[in-house]
């Protein structure tokens, strides 16, 4: 299994676009290539398929810049725009198949999707003809179900009054956009040997996990290796790495872990 980070921002991605020459690093170091993030994104690559886990407003310049193969497959964690406002730049990708890309959601985040971006989704776009679908909407459950052949674990995440889905790929699981897990969420977790979390800042936030608290639920789950992910502005690449015990490190864009089937 091959797992590409495509990108490990906060929502607004580092540097902050405030109009600023070269934007607002905040705490972040710009001499340092690893605090340069883009929106939260990864691709899977298992048993001969490509998963792209969430469709940001960078995703275009992600898929180029890491040379992504066509995808098999989107798998969307929720319905907030750092995570899905770039699905219409899967549709040269949708062209080049020659068909719709299996879209894997909630049915939270199918409702909020297919009511804002009708155009896109084949069984939500009759008074769009003029544009062809470029997605077919795939609706799981929370547990077990497959995505493309792929087997999948979908686990519920509390993302402070919006659910949040993470992903188990075996022994490789993904949470971003977690505030709070609960003992589900922990069981799902249960034997993981590597996963990437969401750790937004240092202190507390109102709707993602922090430095601490994300501390004590990889002390919980106890994977071999983790990767914080979601880092905003104030999240110096350096400077957390300093600060987290041996087997944590913040993520980067374009990190490639190689992993275990």
């Amino acid at each position: 299994m091959k797992v590409t980070v495509l990108g490990c921002g906060g929502s607004g991605g580092v540097p902050l676009p405030d109009g600023s020459p070269g934007g607002a690093w905040i705490d972040c170091n710009p001499a340092e290539p690893r605090n340069r993030r883009r929106r939260v994104s990864i691709v899977v690559e298992t048993r001969g398929k490509v998963l792209l886990v969430d469709a940001g407003p960078d995703v275009r310049e992600q898929l180029l810049t890491f040379a992504v193969p066509p995808i098999d497959a989107v798998l969307l964690t929720h319905w907030h725009a750092d995570h899905c406002h770039g699905l219409d730049d899967l549709r040269a990708m949708a062209y080049a198949k020659g068909g719709q890309i299996p879209a894997y959601m909630s049915a939270e985040t199918r409702r909020m999707l297919t009511g804002r971006f009708d155009y896109m989704f084949r069984h939500a776009a009759p008074r769009h003809q003029q544009y062809p679908t470029i997605l077919e909407e795939r609706t799981f459950e929370y547990g077990a179900f497959e995505a493309e052949g792929v087997p999948v674990r979908a686990f519920c995440q509390d993302h402070r009054g919006v659910e949040s889905a993470g992903f188990r790929f075996g022994s490789f699981a993904y949470s971003t956009d977690a505030w709070k897990l609960d003992e589900a969420a922990f069981a799902a977790l249960e034997g993981v040997e590597t996963w990437i979390v969401d750790c937004l800042a240092m202190k507390p936030h109102p709707t993602h996990s922090w430095f601490e608290q994300t501390m004590e639920w990889i002390r919980r789950v106890g994977p071999k290796r983790a990767y914080l992910t979601h880092l905003n502005h104030t999240m110096d690449y350096r400077r957390v790495l300093a600060l987290c015990p041996e087997g944590v490190e913040p993520a980067w864009d374009g990190l490639v872990l190689e992993l275990p089937e």
